[in-house]
């Protein structure tokens, strides 16, 4: 820190008061360094202190450790007595994509690690993220500001077309946006990162969607469509985890798909607990593909 606060301001007065300590001994610390090191760092020679040669290349060096000791303290502070906790926030639906296994292998790994879930919808996180107010978030890309959020891809995913046995179109095992335009939406009570995806893709083919409300639970989507009362637009994963005898799945072309990923804020310097999520997740998804080669 002396050397850099030397470097940054060209005055080992400036220095000592941004430091809180005596030019003296401002000095001291100075010569006692390049004692150390066998050479020269400063040319005090001028009323503005300048680097010499060596101090150029000692000072590159003094950067990066510099920066090593800021990410050392980040690593450490979530391990802390009394450190406030990793913060995780899912949309609701992340058991269908096995996420809740993922955490518990990862408390097993790191017990000592303080981590709360939260689930909310999509349209919560990238807020709560943004503003620092969770750590991690499991949620769908489309849902967040490439300018704002970084992620890590965890699980693909793809729109489908849910309808009932006895539709019309139960028997096209293909189907394209225009064909569904003058159909009827099941959709959830809440506005979802799915229902978001609909409105774009169906505006795009030219019409907005009409929608009927069901309940708060995708599988009364399901029930709904079996039912006759309209047809779904589904994540895959979401329809074949709630799979209903009264129902079809039929496949939209051209494939829209969408990613749920791990995400976090970029403006934010990630703990020590998030960083070793991150590292934990993706060591889990690499071991995955390996497995699947």
């Amino acid at each position: 820190d002396y050397f850099l606060s030397i470097a940054r301001t060209g005055s080992f007065t400036a220095a000592a008061e941004e430091l809180f300590v005596s030019q003296s001994s401002l000095s001291k610390q100075i010569i006692a360094l390049e004692r150390e090191l066998g050479v020269q760092l400063f040319d005090r020679r001028t009323r503005k202190v300048t680097l010499t040669e060596a101090g150029r290349a000692f000072h590159t060096h003094a950067v990066k450790m510099d920066q090593a000791h800021v990410s050392m303290i980040a690593d450490l502070e979530g391990y802390r007595p009394g450190a406030e906790p990793l913060s995780i926030a899912a949309i609701p639906v992340i058991d269908h994509y096995g996420i809740p296994n993922y955490i518990a292998a990862f408390r097993e790994e790191y017990p000592a690690i303080r981590l709360t879930l939260e689930k909310c919808d999509a349209a919560e996180i990238s807020p709560a993220l943004s503003d620092h107010r969770i750590d991690l978030a499991f949620t769908r890309a489309h849902c967040l500001d490439r300018d704002r959020h970084a992620w890590m891809k965890v699980s693909p995913d793809r729109l489908i077309i849910v309808v009932s046995v006895n539709h019309r179109l139960a028997s096209r095992p293909v189907i394209s946006l225009q064909d569904l335009r003058d159909e009827t939406f099941v959709v959830l009570e809440r506005y979802t990162a799915v229902d978001q995806i609909m409105e774009i893709v169906c505006r795009g083919a030219g019409f907005e969607p009409r929608t009927a409300h069901a309940t708060l639970r995708n599988e009364n989507i399901v029930a709904a469509v079996a039912a006759n009362m309209g047809i779904g637009l589904m994540m895959e994963r979401i329809f074949d985890y709630n799979r209903h005898p009264g129902v079809v799945a039929l496949e939209l072309v051209p494939v829209i798909e969408t990613w749920l990923v791990l995400a976090h804020a970029k403006d934010r310097v990630l703990s020590g607990p998030a960083r070793a999520f991150l590292e934990f997740i993706d060591g889990l998804l690499a071991g995955h593909s390996e497995g699947g080669r």
